[in-house]
């Protein structure tokens, strides 16, 4: 009788495997239609306007709230069980004021952790990524002048993210930003207020432009390769 190496014993999944990838899926998905629930009830609770796509998920926690609007599309993921604080963190999409608007785009990957605060607007193009704990605000939170510190909550200006960014964790997005369409903001970086090209890598604290995607792509290293995830 041949015998099988461990490499490919390995790669071979058994019965076991399947059956708990089958009722782990199944249990993520009764878990975020959970989390829709409970974040539809808060919404309503709050006096939150939202309006929700189709197929979208919920896998972490999430409170939708405000005075505002708060606008998801179709197929947008929040929250990511294998990313890191899935089970002690939750995020949070606050739409301060009555003319608030947090518009997230179709196709969206959220990571664990997340934060966005508008007052004016926080747009998020379609098929972004937005790493954990990424945090996005579009005013000051207080004023900068001694006098205003506790009156007044600062400047405001809107932020927005092109189509297919991606953000890496822990990054923080301030007021006035406009990031183009395929860029990164790599991880850690304190984006204020500018403009940023499509294609785009912007990194650092304060963030400038770091690189370029396209020219990034074209000098990848031979022995650089991607490794796909599987979320068992």
């Amino acid at each position: 009788m041949r015998g099988i190496s461990g490499e490919t014993a390995r790669r071979r999944p058994t019965s076991f495997v399947l059956m708990r990838r089958h009722v782990t899926k199944f249990l993520r998905s009764l878990g975020s239609r959970k989390n829709v629930a409970l974040a539809r009830l808060g919404a309503w609770w709050e006096g939150t306007g939202i309006r929700l796509g189709r197929g979208i998920r919920f896998y972490q926690a999430t409170r939708l709230c405000g005075d505002g609007t708060i606008r998801i599309g179709d197929r947008t993921t929040i929250g990511y069980p294998i990313g890191g604080g899935f089970a002690s963190s939750r995020c949070e999409l606050q739409a301060r004021l009555p003319e608030a608007v947090i518009a997230i785009g179709s196709a969206v990957g959220i990571n664990n952790g997340f934060l966005a605060i508008a007052v004016r607007n926080v747009t998020i193009g379609d098929r972004c990524l937005i790493g954990k704990d990424v945090q996005i605000l579009d005013f000051d939170a207080h004023g900068v002048d001694p006098d205003e510190r506790r009156s007044s909550s600062g400047r405001v200006s809107p932020v927005v993210l092109g189509e297919n960014v991606w953000v890496g964790n822990d990054a923080i997005i301030l007021k006035g930003v406009r990031i183009g369409r395929n860029s990164i903001v790599a991880a850690g970086s304190v984006v204020t207020g500018g403009e940023y090209l499509e294609d785009s890598i912007v990194g650092g604290n304060p963030a400038r432009v770091i690189g370029s995607v396209r020219v990034r792509a074209e000098k990848r290293p031979e022995d650089e390769t991607d490794v796909a995830v599987h979320d068992d």
